[in-house]
């Protein structure tokens, strides 16, 4: 159920911070009276949390504390573990941190840009490496229209409390020096977010898989094998149509770059790029999805890809 928050889904700086600011950053959502009442200690494991019951928001609130080193900006990328409670109960929705005794596994932990149009996205703006988060907010803004679960005493507007803890922030955009575009490969423009627009040049695709970097980046060079952090939007060169997009997801997406998990003109494009960097791919068929089986709907047989990429981090896939 968790996991829906990711589909469902600003910092100012002066001489002088301006009150309610976090070192010069100014948060998204305020801290309120039922935010502000959830007190939290950290333990070895999963937080202790304590709060009235019946706790009541009024509206989405955000109480954040700690953190040591420099604050995100919106777009960038937050883990965190967490634990949901009933507002009305206090008792526990689901959880990153496995329960003492269970043999239930926990839950995936969460990845997610920060500043979005969530409740739980906007929540984590201003965070940085070891904050706290404290948001409150209803059960249908934090899991979708229709949430509720009479076994649990789960109604669609009663308050959720969410407590997150943030372990680790990457960018959200490739963040390199800005490399001349290539003839007879399309121009590259990007949003505020980052996120790529694509102007195909009206020829035919390069015969032969083609790599432009159009951000240089400055971090380590990615090897065959690496777990990395992408964003990336794949888009059919005939048709100029997009057939998959981590953009459109609203998160970058973990990706370990082997041919075993990834067709080969996009591992050939990734490995060797330094992290930060944004890398213009033209795939051929034969470096592309030659399985039929595999091969999406909107690919036909003989038709060249395009990705443009950015190459966000190193990662390890975020687990509970």
């Amino acid at each position: 159920m968790i996991a829906a928050l990711l589909v469902a889904a600003a910092g100012l700086t002066a001489c002088q911070a301006p009150a309610g600011s976090i070192d010069g950053c100014m948060p998204t959502l305020p801290a309120g009276a039922a935010s502000n009442q959830v007190s939290v200690e950290q333990t070895e494991g999963a937080p202790t949390v304590d709060f009235e019951i019946p706790l009541v928001t009024d509206g989405d609130q955000a109480t954040l504390t700690g953190g040591d080193a420099d604050r995100i900006e919106d777009g960038d990328v937050v883990d965190a573990n967490y634990v949901v409670y009933s507002g009305k109960t206090g008792m526990i929705i689901t959880s990153s941190y496995p329960e003492p005794g269970s043999d239930v596994p926990a839950a995936e932990a969460l990845r997610l840009s920060a500043g979005g149009d969530t409740a739980l996205s906007q929540a984590v703006s201003c965070a940085a490496p070891g904050s706290t988060v404290v948001l409150t907010t209803t059960i249908e803004s934090l899991f979708g229209p229709g949430a509720e679960s009479p076994e649990m005493d789960i109604a669609a507007a009663d308050t959720a409390v969410v407590v997150l803890d943030v372990t680790g922030t990457h960018p959200g955009r490739a963040e390199g020096n800005a490399r001349p575009g290539q003839q007879g490969m399309p121009a590259i423009t990007l949003a505020t977010d980052g996120r790529p627009g694509v102007t195909f040049p009206g020829g035919p695709a390069p015969a032969e898989l083609t790599v432009m970097q159009s951000i240089e980046g400055t971090g380590e060079p990615v090897a065959e094998g690496d777990s990395v952090l992408l964003h990336y939007t794949g888009i059919v060169w005939e048709t100029e149509e997009v057939f998959d997009s981590s953009w459109e997801r609203g998160a970058p997406t973990v990706m370990t770059i082997d041919d075993a998990n990834l067709i080969p003109g996009f591992v050939d494009a990734v490995v060797g790029q330094p992290i930060g960097s944004q890398v213009v791919v033209s795939i051929p068929q034969e470096l592309g999805y030659n399985d039929a089986a595999t091969r999406p709907a909107t690919i036909q047989e003989g038709d060249h890809l395009l990705f443009v990429i950015d190459i966000l981090d190193r990662v390890e896939p975020v687990a509970g």
